[in-house]
């Protein structure tokens, strides 16, 4: 795999929307104001927790403290390395399955 560059990696995490990826992965979203929550994935959660930001296309849950970028959120939810995430990202980018931002 190429090497990406700072620009091009920035590029990719706004190019895959974080919302439509937890939705496509089951997750049952509500949305909240300009946020949306769910029950955080990383730990049992009972009540939704986690917040996603789409405008920034960012994740946290105030539960357990994970946070990150969409990157993130497909490397630990799918259990996957950095370079298999990379991967992982341009196919959903390039996808019509996953809704970009």
């Amino acid at each position: 795999m190429a090497r990406m560059t700072p620009a091009e990696l920035e590029q990719l995490k706004r190019d895959v929307s974080l919302v439509a990826v937890a939705q496509s992965q089951g997750h049952r979203l509500a949305k909240r104001g300009k946020d949306v929550v769910l029950c955080c994935p990383f730990h049992p959660d009972k009540t939704p927790s986690c917040v996603i930001t789409p405008a920034k296309n960012l994740f946290h849950c105030f539960g357990c403290g994970a946070a990150g970028s969409v990157l993130d959120w497909v490397q630990k939810t799918e259990r996957l390395t950095y370079p298999q995430t990379l991967i992982r990202l341009r196919d959903l980018a390039g996808s019509s399955g996953v809704p970009q931002t």
